[in-house]
């Protein structure tokens, strides 16, 4: 399946991001590359009967993703320690990027209903 141009300018700075990392980022491509490919694979797959199932997963790749990418910047975390944090912390990403303490009361919008 090809993907389109918009996705590869999506996709892009995820990948250069690892490629550029001062870590060892055979896993961490690997990761990156099964998580676009889930991606791909759902927005494919959405349509009006899945929309509301297929949003919150596709919201929490993304949440993977930027997660990853700032957490390759520290060099103290090793690479599994990476994937460990970014498979537990995705959830809470958008939470703590809106300002919100992770006790806090959110807003009901998608970006906290994270799959």
């Amino acid at each position: 399946m090809t993907n389109n141009p918009a996705s590869e300018d999506y996709f892009r700075p995820f990948k250069e991001a690892i490629q550029a990392a001062d870590i060892e980022t055979e896993p961490l491509l690997l990761y990156f590359d099964t998580q676009r490919q889930r991606m791909i694979d759902l927005i494919h797959a959405t349509d009006p009967e899945t929309f509301w199932q297929t949003l919150p997963e596709i919201l929490g790749i993304d949440a993977k993703l930027m997660l990853l990418i700032e957490l390759i910047g520290f060099e103290d975390f090793p690479t599994q320690e990476i994937l460990r944090i970014v498979e537990e912390d995705y959830r809470f990403y958008f939470k703590e990027l809106c300002g919100y303490d992770l006790s806090m009361e959110t807003k009901p919008s998608m970006l906290f209903k994270l799959i």
